[in-house]
């Protein structure tokens, strides 16, 4: 299973070196194409998880001012 991100940046807001450091710190790998992030989750996991990863992701993002747009596909 598989968990995407694709990330809007605005010029007031944090750079996307900054927005980089703090997606890898949650796991996210960089991705080309339509998303810019991937989490490829290594064991068979439920929503459960997916929530509590996006919530964690939610709360290390607040402030860097960057809209996102969550995917994930089993």
């Amino acid at each position: 299973m598989r968990t995407y991100v694709r990330m809007t940046f605005h010029s007031e807001g944090a750079s996307p070196l900054k927005v980089l450091e703090t997606m890898r710190t949650l796991g996210f790998e960089e991705s080309m194409g339509m998303h810019d992030f991937v989490y490829k989750w290594k064991d068979k996991t439920g929503i459960a998880d997916v929530i509590r990863l996006m919530s964690e992701m939610h709360q290390k993002l607040k402030g860097l001012d960057v809209s996102y747009e969550i995917t994930t596909i089993s």
